[in-house]
């Protein structure tokens, strides 16, 4: 029996292994699902009148949405809804265009078109009021529409710093931008795992079948991808998030990561300034997506500053 056994096991070994390299899509499928499920979120389609949207959703209780940043998605979020999910609904979107959403024209990724459509969005889910965590440009899209329906934001979280704030010192990506590099534009393997630097002091540990789908996606979108930096960076019909701060007036954290290369920490103290009702907190040792570096001390955080301000 033992000679039959250590046949099987190899040859299981070894098409666990060529399904691992040689199908990163299925298994990376496989894999986020499992780890959603661990979290206490399935995966749901919305449909709405601009498109289907796709978005997870776990946890019972009062209401959290989350929102990616550009070139980012809902599973992003999966870690630090792990902990949410034990006291409130969670719900992480795929913002219009992002993700696995269909892809839009560039003219759909302007930040207010972005605001009118996560509105629909919200609307479509039902949602009348909401917490809101964001990271980069969800912050400043979720912002636009805080000030248009303010009854709709129960607080806001910008988890990573947003776009929007103009910092005192120039970041690292600012400087880079001048000289006309556009570090978390990826057009090249190499691009991917460059980027990667500028958005983590140290890369998470996320399984390689799931980074190479998501790189075979950037590269398969690199030219749209393009048009919608250009289009989400453009702000000559909408305010930024540092003008239109002193009339958010709802519950609002600030948690800004030291090291963060995108946006420099400096900007942080100039943002709680303008904030009414802020609060900020500054992390060590994580860039500019704090939810998946530190997502365990970003949840601490979180929940604290919802216990304290929201009686949770």
């Amino acid at each position: 029996m033992k000679r039959l056994i250590a046949p099987f096991v190899m040859l299981l070994a070894i098409t666990f292994a060529f399904v691992w390299f040689a199908l990163p899509e299925p298994v990376s499928r496989f894999l986020l699902n499992l780890n959603n499920t661990s979290a206490g979120l399935s995966s749901k389609t919305l449909t709405t009148t601009i498109g289907d949207i796709q978005y997870l959703e776990g946890g019972q209780g009062e209401t959290i949405v989350l929102l990616h940043g550009i070139y980012a998605r809902k599973e992003h979020w999966v870690d630090l809804a792990r902990e949410l999910t034990k006291r409130f609904r969670v719900i992480a979107i795929d913002l219009p265009g992002f993700g696995d959403n269909q892809i839009r024209q560039p003219q759909q990724y302007r930040l207010k078109t972005q605001a009118n459509n996560l509105d629909v969005v919200l609307q479509s889910l039902n949602i009348e009021s909401a917490h809101i965590g964001a990271n980069s440009m969800g912050a400043q899209v979720v912002s636009l529409l805080a000030i248009a329906r303010p009854e709709v934001i129960k607080s806001l979280a910008f988890i990573g710093s947003p776009l929007g704030v103009t910092s005192p010192i120039k970041s690292e990506m600012e400087n880079a931008l001048i000289n006309g590099n556009i570090p978390l534009l990826v057009k090249t393997e190499a691009d991917f795992e460059q980027r990667n630097n500028w958005l983590f002091p140290k890369t998470p540990a996320i399984p390689s079948p799931i980074m190479k789908t998501w790189m075979h996606q950037e590269l398969t979108n690199s030219v749209r991808n393009e048009e919608i930096w250009h289009a989400v960076n453009d702000f000559s019909d909408t305010r930024t998030l540092l003008e239109i701060a002193p009339f958010l007036s709802m519950p609002t954290l600030i948690i800004w990561c030291q090291q963060d290369r995108i946006f420099h920490v400096s900007g942080a103290k100039t943002l709680a300034r303008v904030l009414p009702n802020s609060k900020l907190t500054i992390l060590e040792n994580c860039g500019h997506v704090p939810m998946l570096d530190k997502p365990k001390e970003v949840s601490e955080v979180y929940l604290s500053f919802l216990k304290r301000n929201l009686g949770n």
